[in-house]
């Protein structure tokens, strides 16, 4: 039996470091692939490389549920979180790809997607957790999302300033075929939007379920939470009301963004690297 038990650990193993490898391989090419369209100017192929891009996605939705659902509980280490967060701003990148040309985001993303599915891939690093509760995993499942939502609107609120720059200082021929700042700025308070529904969702469940689990939330967590919400919902506000945009808009986004990060991770960090 015990033999049988480690030959079937050993073939999981396998398994999913080969799925990292080719979801690894397949972020780095498509976005090697993408910057080579974008140097080329050629925006003919949108729709085709955001259709590719479901492959290495499909590969990395396996490898999460590989690395995630184990027989003791749900292994929600620090790593496995990221990799969560980035595939779902993959699905998020190539599903607005097929809508708005934001490809260059994908460029950006892909490379780091790769890394941080190679950090997961490889761990043995394990933060078991029991996320059968309906309230608790729905609640996790949401701050996921949000943090997902958020990370992209920080990330979106720096191509923003960087081509709001480019267009101040009259760069006629970029290298790259970027995107229209209109564009990227609808894009950008579309998700600051979204992140802000997801957060005010995320606060909701945790009144609503987290008590019932028994678990102690440290202070600083909801405090954070809290001041992060504010700051998108006012960004949210001043713009709607009085047109704030441009570097206003990515400072008010990358603050709220920071607070919630370290809302989460700051705890994590704490827990699972500093006291194992």
């Amino acid at each position: 039996a015990n033999m049988a038990h480690q030959e079937s650990f050993d073939l999981s193993w396998m398994d999913s470091s080969l799925v990292t490898i080719v979801s690894v391989v397949l972020y780095i090419v498509i976005s090697a692939y993408q910057y080579w369209l974008l140097k080329k100017h050629d925006q003919t192929h949108i729709r085709q490389v955001a259709l590719i891009a479901l492959l290495p996605l499909v590969a990395h939705g396996y490898l999460l549920y590989t690395l995630i659902d184990t027989g003791a509980g749900q292994n929600l280490s620090m790593l496995n979180i990221f990799s969560m967060m980035f595939w779902l701003i993959g699905i998020a990148l190539v599903i607005s790809s097929l809508i708005k040309k934001i490809e260059i985001l994908m460029m950006a993303i892909f490379p780091v997607s790769a890394l941080v599915v190679l950090a997961s891939g490889f761990s043995e690093n394990r933060y078991i957790v029991d996320a059968s509760s309906a309230g608790y995993l729905a609640h996790t499942l949401i701050a996921i999302a949000a943090i997902s939502v958020t990370s992209l609107a920080a990330i979106q609120s720096v191509f923003v300033t960087i081509l709001d720059k480019k267009l101040k200082q009259q760069i006629t021929q970029p290298n790259l075929a970027l995107p229209p700042l209109l564009a990227m700025e609808r894009f950008l308070y579309f998700l600051t939007g979204m992140g802000f529904v997801l957060l005010t969702a995320t606060i909701v469940t945790a009144i609503l379920f987290m008590p019932s689990t028994g678990g102690e939330i440290p202070l600083h967590k909801p405090i954070l939470a809290t001041l992060s919400w504010l700051v998108f919902g006012t960004f949210l506000f001043g713009h709607y009301r009085w047109g704030w945009r441009g570097k206003k808009a990515a400072h008010w986004t990358i603050t709220g963004f920071i607070l919630l990060f370290f809302a989460y991770f700051g705890t994590r960090t704490v827990l699972e690297y500093l006291l194992g």
